[in-house]
């Protein structure tokens, strides 16, 4: 099952940043959402001084990762 903007008023890459890291939808800040040909969702997503690069792909996989500067 997807996930659905519809019921919160959020996007999807903000609810899915908030499911993966400890931030809640408020507090993340999406940048650079790209879906590419085969559906993939990516972005960049910063939250409490930390950057994250996060990915979903419907009915399949979705994540993020902090990235170290």
């Amino acid at each position: 099952m997807g996930l659905s903007a519809c019921f919160t008023n959020t996007s999807v890459p903000v609810q899915i940043t908030s499911l993966n890291i400890d931030c809640h939808n408020d507090e993340v800040t999406i940048s650079d959402d790209v879906i590419d040909l085969s559906g993939e969702q990516s972005w960049t997503a910063k939250c409490k001084g930390k950057t994250y690069t996060c990915t979903y792909l419907a009915e399949s996989d979705m994540g993020c990762y902090e990235l170290k500067e």
